[in-house]
């Protein structure tokens, strides 16, 4: 039997990368899954339900759950929210549009996603509120700061839930990935070409020396959903190979630094 067998689970932004190597997790721990996202799945599911929402939109949010409320009898065990933007700009360079549309996006789909099922786990006297935020979301970092700034507002409403609604059976955690190798990474954040280019500066300031994979945040995301982690409540997860912990002998920052870890 599976870690989430029984559990029903929300996934805003399972549609490809980090949301979709989730549905796959848990699915295959036994959890009925309802996926979400503005796009169709990259990868159909067996076993996940998926729908087109927009998460930033409040009416298509509410819509969504009560969707999944009246399909399960009243139960959501496991949220996860997983949607979000990158920019990467210095402040001085971001517009007040782009300061807004990262907020509105980052933030409030998290707020809404979370808004619309905690009355219910409440309600059940159980549930497992994930977010995902990053490690730029308990660290300082010089090229992204508006987008760092939006991911420590979600690693504090996390803990701000966690203290509030613990003793009502809540939990609430964030993951902090670091650089994984997903679709957003290759494709938004930079070109494919330059991903490739750039393996070097991606690896230079982590001391695993290589960039993540989805399936090991997804590993992760299972374990906060389970009954395994019952007493971690309020806690902001690095998975980024040791970045967040603080910094490298200085001779581990070179770009043709060799650790030989696949």
């Amino acid at each position: 039997m599976g870690r989430l067998a029984g559990k029903v689970a929300v996934v805003f932004g399972g549609a490809r990368g980090i949301g979709l190597a989730t549905v796959k997790e848990f699915v295959a721990e036994g959890a009925t899954v309802f996926s979400s996202d503005i796009r169709e799945t990259a990868e159909t599911v067996e076993g996940a339900a998926h729908s087109l929402v927009d998460a930033t939109d409040e009416d298509q949010v509410d819509e969504f759950v009560r969707g999944v409320l009246a399909e399960t009898g009243g139960r959501i065990d496991v949220l996860f929210n997983n949607v979000g933007i990158h920019l990467g700009k210095p402040l001085s360079d971001t517009t007040l549009a782009e300061f807004d549309n990262i907020f509105a996006l980052n933030v409030r789909a998290a707020f809404l996603g979370t808004r619309a099922v905690l009355p219910h786990m409440i309600a059940n006297k159980a549930g497992s509120i994930i977010t995902t935020s990053s490690n730029g979301g308990v660290m300082g970092r010089p090229a992204d700061p508006v987008y760092n700034a939006t991911k420590h507002a979600l690693v504090g409403l996390t803990k701000s839930i966690a203290v509030a609604h613990a003793h009502q059976g809540i939990r609430a955690n964030t993951v902090n990935p670091g650089a994984i190798d997903t679709d957003m990474l290759r494709g938004t954040l930079m070109s494919p070409e330059d991903f490739e280019a750039k393996q070097h500066q991606l690896t230079a300031s982590t001391p695993a020396g290589r960039v993540g994979e989805a399936w090991e945040v997804a590993k992760a995301v299972v374990f906060l959903a389970s009954d395994e982690s019952r007493f971690v409540n309020g806690v902001a997860l690095p998975i980024d190979g040791g970045k967040a912990a603080g910094a490298m002998p200085g001779n581990r920052y070179s770009l043709d630094f060799e650790l030989g870890v696949r």
